[in-house]
């Protein structure tokens, strides 16, 4: 349910400032070629049920019928229904759009109709389904389709490899098919809204800063100090830090202000349409969304931990910010100001403040990532405890990014031989003494946040005499304590 309403709020504020931008599209593939904007192609979608597909038409009217009736005949026809680099069909205003992947824009359409999602399991046509493993087919299925996913960043240049090949039809249901079902099933098994962002960030780098995705870092600074020295300070404590929240949120606010009356009136009227006492108006509806964000504690959230929660707290002050804001000016009949303003402001400020914060997040994330260890080399952890807090980290990193969990270890009797997310409990604590125990493990992860201290301090202490690094998962008094600070 969250996932889908971060869908359908995404897709309709993409739609809306995406909106001159697919106008522009539209108009580039018209006077290119002739034929129509939108290119529909039958997929199947959650649960098996077929669906037509948005995109950007990139070929001729011929190649884009002729691809489309391969979806009919395909089954009695063998037809390929693959697109190689070099097809002669593709126009020179579909190559661009191909090229920075603008075409799949349009299945935004599709998200807000309910048949995708933001990120998920790309939809095949009913030719290639029909090659997916019987036990791989219902899972794969049993989950809305996506625009974008790890298979789409693997694969990005899939055209070009098709191309190499001597039979693409043939390489991509023994080869690239498969490999792609992997990605699908691994996005089903272990989704969460962090890899969800995770996944959005790569394809904006992928498409932007295509090397970055190579085995060179992202803007190739692998081998600089900047991620050493911007991990702490992103990660560093500072009283100071809430203010500076509150005066970047405050900003954000006023921007979000003036960028809603440019998309309301454009370029030409933005200015000399506005009443004079807008900026009075402009102030006043800041210091309620600072108000609303003080109240429902959007500044004190740390911003490395950006999650659904600390969204729900934005989407909650910036809702009642604005009908509170809408409330005043129509009670003051300040006519001048467009209702249309006063309607779409929210959602402005809600998708930057949002996106701020996922931005930080993931920037955190990979500085991180270079300073604990280099990206792609394998981090195995033994996690000190079994309850609650083990099994989310279990969840969240089991096979993600590097990671993998051996085991984990607990002083509850009852726990020995029980599987948490799959991983077994192998003893107690002090069995982090036994070499044979640690062998082949590159961590030690502290999972016990409802532990006394005292306890914690002696897991702690004997995860040093195993001389491996340790991390912790943090107790809610340190949450606390952190959020305070910030």
């Amino acid at each position: 349910m969250a996932k889908r309403l971060l869908d359908l709020l995404a897709a309709l504020i993409g739609l809306l400032l995406l909106a001159p931008l697919f106008l522009l599209i539209a108009a580039a593939i018209k006077l290119d070629s002739p034929g129509p904007v939108f290119f529909r192609q039958e997929r199947v979608g959650r649960h098996g049920r077929h669906f037509r597909i948005f995109k950007f038409r990139t070929m001729g009217t011929l190649g884009a019928v002729h691809t489309k009736n391969a979806a009919a005949t395909a089954s009695t026809a063998g037809a390929p229904q693959l697109t190689v680099a070099g097809d002669l069909r593709i126009t020179r205003c579909g190559a661009f759009l191909r090229r920075y992947k603008l075409d799949e824009l349009a299945q935004l359409i599709d998200v807000l109709r309910g048949t995708m999602s933001l990120v998920g399991p790309r939809p095949e046509v009913p030719h290639y389904v029909r090659h997916y493993p019987d036990a791989s087919r219902e899972r794969v299925l049993s989950v809305r389709p996506g625009i974008t996913d790890m298979a789409s960043i693997r694969y990005r240049d899939e055209n070009d490899l098709l191309a190499l090949a001597s039979d693409p039809e043939q390489e991509y249901i023994e080869v690239i098919l498969p490999s792609k079902l992997r990605y699908a099933l691994d996005y089903v098994e272990h989704a969460t809204l962090a890899g969800d962002l995770r996944v959005l960030g790569l394809t904006l780098r992928t498409v932007f800063v295509p090397e970055a995705s190579s085995t060179r870092s992202l803007f190739a600074m692998n081998d600089s100090r900047l991620w050493a020295w911007l991990e702490p300070l992103m990660s560093n404590l500072n009283p100071r830090r809430r203010w500076f929240a509150m005066a970047f949120d405050a900003a954000t606010v006023f921007a979000c202000w003036q960028v809603t009356y440019l998309f309301r009136l454009g370029f030409e009227r933005w200015q000399p349409e506005r009443p004079s006492y807008d900026n009075a108006v402009a102030a006043g509806i800041v210091l309620l969304y600072v108000a609303f964000m003080a109240l429902t504690g959007v500044p004190r959230a740390l911003w490395r931990y950006f999650g659904f929660d600390d969204f729900k707290h934005i989407a909650a002050a910036c809702l009642m910010a604005g009908l509170t804001g809408a409330v005043a000016v129509l009670m003051a009949h300040l006519v001048g100001v467009p209702r249309a303003v006063l309607a779409l402001h929210p959602l402005f400020c809600m998708l930057a403040l949002s996106l701020s914060r996922m931005t930080y997040r993931m920037v955190w994330e990979h500085a991180r990532s270079r300073v604990t260890g280099a990206e792609g080399e394998p981090r195995r952890a033994i996690v000190l405890g079994a309850g609650h807090a083990a099994r989310g980290l279990v969840a969240g990193i089991h096979r993600r990014d590097g990671w993998s969990v051996l085991a984990l270890l607990d002083d509850d009797p009852a726990k020995k031989g029980l599987r948490i997310g799959g991983i077994p409990v192998l003893g107690a604590i002090a069995d982090l003494a036994r070499p044979d125990m640690t062998a082949g493990a590159t961590h030690i992860i502290v999972a016990m946040p409802g532990a006394s201290a005292a306890q914690r301090e002696r897991a702690v202490a004997l995860a040093r005499k195993a001389g491996l690094p340790i991390l912790t998962v943090p107790s809610q008094l340190e949450l606390q304590a952190q959020g305070d600070a910030t």
